[in-house]
C-alpha cells in the first residue's frame, strides 16, 4: 500500500490535510497525519522525535505532503538521515527568512527552519519528484520567496490563485490539485 504522510506548520492540521485523508483513502492510500509541536512549542528536535517514529515508510514509495515550516522541518529530516522519497509537495514552503509585523512567535520559529545550502541540495538528490504549490495571496510568505523556493529544490512551480496561505485563517477546506498529482492525474 503505497502512504502519504503529511506535515503540518506553526497553527497544526489544516482543513486541507482532512479533506486530503479522506479523498487518498477511497483510492486506497495509507494516510498519516502526526500531531507535531505547535506555536510555542515548535523545535527542530520536537519534529525530528515524531517523525522519527514513521521512518520505517521512508522510501522511494513514499509521497510527502508539507505545510509552511513542515516543509522546512522534513527537508531537515530527510537531509540529517539521508533518506529518499518518490514524491513531495510542498505547500506555502520557504527556505529563507521573513518578517511578519505583530508575529514575534512564528518570527523566531521561522527563523529556527531555515534552510541551509547543504539541505537544499540533499532535497534535489534525495527526492525523485518535487511540486510546489502556492499562492498569489498567501498572507504570511512573501510571493517572491514561495517562487524561490521551487528554485532552490527543483521543484515544478504550481502558482495558485487566491488560496491563501492554505492554513486555518485562509478557510481553504479543499484542494483537488494536491490529490490529483498524488494519484498521477495532474499532468
Amino acid at each position: 500500500m503505497k502512504s502519504v504522510l503529511l506535515i503540518h506548520g506553526f497553527n497544526g492540521i489544516p482543513k486541507i490535510f482532512e479533506y486530503f485523508k479522506e479523498e487518498l483513502e477511497k483510492q486506497g492510500y495509507n494516510v498519516i497525519i502526526p500531531n507535531f509541536p505547535v506555536r510555542e512549542e515548535i523545535t527542530v528536535d520536537g519534529y525530528f522525535v515524531i517523525l522519527d517514529r514513521y521512518k520505517d515508510i521512508f522510501n522511494e514509495q513514499l509521497t510527502v505532503v508539507a505545510h509552511s515550516i513542515g516543509n522546512s522541518m522534513f527537508v531537515k529530516y530527510i537531509s540529517k538521515n539521508q533518506y529518499k522519497v518518490g514524491r513531495y509537495i510542498s505547500l506555502a514552503g520557504f527556505s529563507k527568512d521573513f518578517f511578519n509585523e505583530g508575529k514575534d512567535v512564528l518570527n523566531e520559529k521561522v527563523r529556527l527552519t531555515i534552510l541551509t545550502d547543504k539541505e537544499l541540495n540533499d532535497v534535489k538528490k534525495l527526492i525523485e519528484k518535487k511540486y510546489s504549490v502556492y499562492s498569489d495571496s498567501d498572507h504570511l510568505v512573501p510571493f517572491d520567496l514561495l517562487k524561490q523556493y521551487c528554485k532552490d529544490i527543483d521543484s515544478v512551480s504550481i502558482p495558485m490563485k487566491d488560496i491563501g496561505h492554505m492554513g486555518k485563517k485562509s478557510g481553504l477546506e479543499k484542494l483537488p490539485e494536491v490529490v490529483n498529482i498524488i494519484t498521477n492525474k495532474y499532468f
